[in-house]
């Protein structure tokens, strides 16, 4: 990150307040696979990624992996479990690539601006949505209807019919539920009947269909 003005939970705020913040960061670091956070961990700070990316997961009782969702630079994670009463973490939280970040305690957030917590509670509301999506598309009987409905919603949140996922086609597979040839079959037929048009994570929508 260029500086924590450009970073969601600090917008909006004065030079001095950013200043300030700078102060009670903690930077740590990790390397490509390491395990950040496993389920059942007790977690007490907010993080924020400055470098590399993260994929948040977790297990059914057979080992299967469910792919929650992957995060970026810029993107907080934990922010949820560190604030909920209990701060127990129902996820693993893997590092896809090294990784930098940046930690501030939950006591500590609570006694900065509250500019802080509006866009907190913003950043919350935003996921909220999200998951409600992500159920969505779990909830859907297809491989068909469960990728329309990732890649509509994609759509509407970058406002445009050509976007980049998050996703690479394993971790989308995981992420709908799906069997990687399943989905990998549906997107050549979508392909092929013109649809989409896709080039590594980059999705072109055609509108007819959409």
């Amino acid at each position: 990150m260029k500086n924590l003005s450009e970073i969601s939970l600090f917008h909006h705020l004065e030079a001095s307040d950013l200043e300030e913040i700078d102060k009670h960061l903690i930077l740590k670091e990790f390397k490509k696979n390491e395990v950040l956070i496993r389920m059942g961990d007790k977690v007490q700070e907010l993080s924020i990624i400055i470098e590399g990316s993260i994929e948040i997961c977790s297990y059914d009782m057979n080992g299967n992996k469910k792919l929650i969702t992957v995060l970026e630079e810029g993107d907080l994670f934990a922010e949820s479990v560190a604030f909920d009463q209990e701060a127990i973490s129902p996820f693993d939280i893997m590092a896809i690539q090294r990784l930098k970040v940046i930690q501030l305690s939950r006591t500590t957030i609570l006694n900065f601006p509250r500019q802080v917590l509006a866009n907190l509670i913003g950043i919350l509301a935003t996921k909220n949505t999200f998951l409600t999506h992500k159920l969505e598309c779990i909830n859907k009987n297809t491989v068909k209807d469960r990728l329309y409905e990732v890649l509509n919603f994609y759509r509407f949140k970058q406002q445009s019919d050509c976007f980049t996922l998050p996703f690479n086609k394993t971790q989308l597979a995981d992420y709908l539920c799906v069997n990687r040839s399943s989905l990998s079959r549906e997107i050549h037929l979508m392909e092929k009947a013109g649809i989409i048009a896709i080039n590594k994570q980059d999705y072109r929508l055609n509108p007819d269909y959409f």
